[in-house]
């Protein structure tokens, strides 16, 4: 009785593992079509997008279409850095940076500045900077309430875009 149930378990096993993979016999005898799915193994189920690119009916590995599947290009970062040369206090309602192009061509880019103090955020503005190719140039962000510049302990540049 035990041998029994063995042969039945094996027998279940087998024809999930076939079931899972994709098996199939049909189509794999001497002149039929294959379409790379060779071994035994369905190519319906494992057909990729590129096969009905490709112009002959089977394959021998690969995608099938003879094209490289590009890689995922890496998103760009920022077009640009800055920091911040000195910043704005008492007497003084601005706050100077230096903005770097980290790109090859000329771009207009924002450089957001935070203005900082003990309570939080005393101010925000934004400087329009037209770049060259890797071009650093130093600018400044001037505070539009000069009477709170006593209060500015540090400032802080956003990201750029």
């Amino acid at each position: 009785m035990v041998a029994g149930r063995r042969i039945r378990f094996t027998a279940v096993l087998v024809a999930v593992v076939f079931a899972l993979t994709g098996f199939s016999s049909r189509g794999h005898g001497h002149g039929s079509k294959s379409n790379g799915g060779g071994g035994g193994c369905s190519s319906s189920k494992k057909r990729s997008s590129y096969d009905s690119n490709s112009s002959s009916g089977s394959t021998s590995g690969g995608n099938g279409s003879g094209k490289s599947t590009p890689s995922p290009t890496k998103s760009a970062g920022p077009p640009a850095h800055a920091q911040v040369v000195t910043c704005a206090g008492p007497g003084s309602p601005q706050a100077v940076l230096k903005v770097t192009s980290d790109v090859d061509t000329t771009r207009l880019v924002n450089v957001p500045v935070v203005f900082q103090g003990a309570g939080g955020v005393v101010e925000r503005t934004t400087v329009p900077v037209s770049l060259k190719a890797r071009e650093t140039q130093t600018v400044t962000a001037k505070m539009t309430r000069k009477d709170k510049a006593a209060d500015v302990s540090t400032c802080v540049v956003g990201t750029i875009n």
